[in-house]
């Protein structure tokens, strides 16, 4: 009696946590980290909240200029994308 007892409310917690666990299994093996996800932890900017103060994780383009860059002598033709 007490076998069958035991052993199906032990079922039941496996079935429970291994159902659980393998949810959260999935989410951290599909997540993908944002190539700015620095940014937003260790020094986020106010223009990157949305309305509701949340973080808005969208499309973002970033602008590198080399070392001596002079505006004035900019040439449409220099720009290349990598």
């Amino acid at each position: 009696m007490f076998t069958f007892l035991f052993s199906t409310l032990f079922l039941g917690l496996g079935l429970v946590f291994g159902w659980l666990g393998a949810e959260r299994y999935m989410a951290y093996m599909t997540f993908e980290r944002h190539d700015f996800e620095e940014l937003f932890t260790e020094n986020p900017h106010p223009e990157i909240y949305d309305a509701k103060g949340n973080i808005n994780r969208g499309d973002y383009m970033y602008v590198n200029f080399d070392l001596g860059y002079d505006a004035d002598e900019f040439d449409p033709e220099d720009i290349y994308e990598e």
